[in-house]
């Protein structure tokens, strides 16, 4: 009982915080295709010269790293539903619209500027 005890880490609020706040930078500054929650958690380890593979270390940077991928997904999500809906626009013709009546806006009024100009070249 006594070997359980001495075995069991205890871990403040501030030193949890610190631990999610590093790994959450890690995430931040690497390539999403390429990190590992092992990766993260090695490099974490290194900054706060900490064995973070150990228990209940290794529960605090799953949690920083689920919390972190989560989001990352709220966000990809609703950026492509953002872009979807541009998409759907452009191919129905709502973004080349405006352009279109530029260009016919243009058109007629280089036509006008010619008959103008014809006119008063006949009547001269």
């Amino acid at each position: 009982m006594e070997e359980e005890a001495a075995r069991e880490v205890v871990i403040d609020n501030d030193l949890k915080k610190k631990i999610k706040e590093t790994v959450k930078k890690i995430l931040k500054r690497s390539s999403l295709l390429e990190i590992t929650e092992i990766k993260a958690r090695e490099e974490a380890s290194a900054e706060l010269d900490l064995d973070l593979s150990r228990d209940p270390y290794n529960l605090i940077v799953r949690e920083a790293v689920d919390t972190f991928i989560e989001k990352a997904i709220m966000t990809i999500e609703t950026e492509m539903g953002k872009l979807h809906t541009q998409i759907v626009d452009d191919v129905d013709g709502g973004g080349t619209e405006k352009t279109t009546k530029t260009t016919t806006k243009k058109k007629k009024k280089k036509k006008t500027k010619k008959k103008v100009e014809e006119a008063e070249s006949s009547a001269a």
